[in-house]
């Protein structure tokens, strides 16, 4: 048998081993004779009530009906089959860019050879029913083929998660994000709309791909970030930056410089050696940016730098692949869609009053007395809304449907193993029910490809709307409103679609 994970084989082995405790215990009370038992009772009943020709009829219906009732047993009730893993199948996608993922094997993931189940549970061997066999070989089989001829789909909500709750971990680098959000970005953006002669690319087009951000290239040049004289540096000094160019036209780091000469401070300890005072463009892309004679893109330095190495890789893998998509046909380098995800990622509307947010502080424990008491009361009520308010956007980043469906769909199956012996008993191994029974477990197995189908809904749909409105699907994905409308609308189809299928698929069984 073919498992497309080890959630699902966990749950799958749970339900067999109750299938066949149940089984055990009906075999061994002789209880599986029962319902055979009150079929001929009953059939025999009607045959003294009537004359001979009722009579030979009922009398071979009875004989039709008894070999029926084995034929149940046989295929559908007792379970024959033994339970063999043979291996794991992962939905794998046929397209370009597409890395297959590492799949969980578990305790089968040291080489081991796969044959049995009898590590994971009693040691006892495990079979199942002949049509329950063949049920989960066919909907596995189906499922995976199903899945791997759609087309490519990406899990946008993975993307507004590594959009909507990506955050700097390091409070030292996110207060200097901070500080030079306000000490570069935004003096910038106000110069660009107090002159708007320059012609920004935001201004010329206000629905533009190349939108405001603090790395944008619009600001890397004289103008802006690279314009000290009109306070474009770092007013605060920065460790590590003694070699930045911009130092020497600051009056702090030169005379921190004159001080050593004349034996005023301790080596080690002057302004100088510590650090210096960057300019904007410096600070961005590394000591040197901007000056004639020096080329730099980028370096460890650079502020640009390190937010990249602080991004974890999984949102890094998983924004790059929706930005190939919506601007592969340009020829970009890797360093614009490095650029790409860092302002995606950490420069959103969500993320910029995230960090704009930091530094926070508790006034409730200054003062005294009365006015202590007050003011602690007034600024946790204030933190309670604040935190309401962006419950939403929390919200939006993370789908506990999705992220829960893969364990539903385990959960039912094992519940469908657990009851379908008692099923089939009660039923007095009737054949709809026989039939029923296994196509409802097939159904199950055939759940992911709606769930894939979902996806890829999701996002052509969003592809369109970011199409229509010339806005890119990153900045749609990142505004809370559309991101929480998209995942109830996704999450709702994730219940529906499955709940439609097994339900018309299980009728049509009757």
């Amino acid at each position: 048998m073919i498992f497309t994970s080890l959630n699902d084989l966990y749950f799958f082995a749970a339900g067999i081993q109750g299938l066949n405790v149940i089984t055990d215990i009906a075999l061994e009370t002789k209880l599986v004779l029962l319902p055979l038992i009150l079929f001929i009772l009953k059939e025999l009943s009607k045959a003294s009530q009537g004359d001979d020709a009722e009579r030979v009829l009922l009398l071979k219906r009875l004989e039709i009906g008894v070999w029926t009732q084995i034929f149940v047993i046989l295929v559908a009730f007792y379970p024959l089959v033994p339970v063999k893993v043979d291996g794991f199948a992962l939905y794998a996608k046929q397209c370009e860019g597409y890395k297959e993922p590492k799949i969980n094997k578990g305790f089968f993931a040291n080489g081991e050879k796969i044959n049995d189940l009898q590590v994971m549970l009693s040691g006892g061997e495990l079979k199942m029913p002949l049509l329950l066999s063949l049920a989960h070989t066919y909907g596995t089989g189906f499922s995976i083929e199903s899945v791997d001829r759609l087309p490519c789909g990406i899990n946008l909500q993975g993307v507004k998660s590594a959009l909507l709750e990506n955050t700097i971990h390091d409070q030292r680098l996110l207060i200097e994000t901070k500080h030079f959000i306000r000490r570069c970005y935004q003096p910038a953006l106000n110069k660009a709309i107090r002159d708007p002669k320059n012609m920004l690319p935001w201004i010329e087009d206000p629905h533009t791909e190349s939108q405001p951000w603090p790395g944008h290239e619009a600001f890397m040049n004289d103008e802006y970030y690279g314009a000290i004289g009109r306070g474009f540096y770092s007013d605060v000094l920065l460790p590590g930056w003694q070699g930045a160019k911009a130092n020497k036209y600051n009056h702090w780091w030169m005379e921190s410089q004159q001080e050593e000469r004349r034996g005023e401070c301790t080596t080690g300890d002057c302004i100088h050696q510590v650090g210096g005072f960057p300019s904007c463009q410096e600070w961005w892309h590394g000591i040197g940016a901007g000056w004639p004679g020096v080329h730099v893109s980028s370096n460890d330095m650079s502020l640009r730098k390190r937010l990249w190495d602080n991004l974890p890789e999984d949102d890094k893998d998983v924004i790059w692949p929706v930005l190939e998509q919506s601007f592969g046909n340009a020829s970009r380098s890797d360093t614009w869609f490095q650029d790409k995800v860092v302002e995606k990622a950490y420069f959103s509307r969500v993320s910029m009053n995230r960090i704009m947010g930091a530094e926070p502080k508790d006034y409730g424990l200054e003062g005294g007395g009365a006015v202590k008491a007050m003011v602690g009361i007034i600024t946790r009520l204030v933190g309670t809304v604040g935190s309401a308010a962006t419950s939403a956007v929390e919200y939006a980043g993370a789908s506990i449907v999705q992220n829960a469906a893969p364990l539903i769909k385990g959960s039912f199956m094992m519940v469908l193993l657990v009851v379908y012996p008692v099923v089939i008993l009660v039923s007095q191994y009737g054949f709809k029910m026989a039939i029923m029974m296994p196509i409802l477990y097939l159904s199950v197995q055939f759940w992911p490809f709606f769930w894939e189908l979902t996806i890829v809904v999701q996002k052509s749909y969003l592809e369109t709307v970011a199409a229509s409105s010339n806005i890119p699907l990153l900045d749609i994905l990142s505004n809370p409103n559309i991101a929480l409308s998209s995942q109830r609308i996704t999450d709702a189809l994730f219940i529906i679609f499955p709940m439609i299928f097994s339900s018309f698929l299980s009728y049509a069984g009757l």
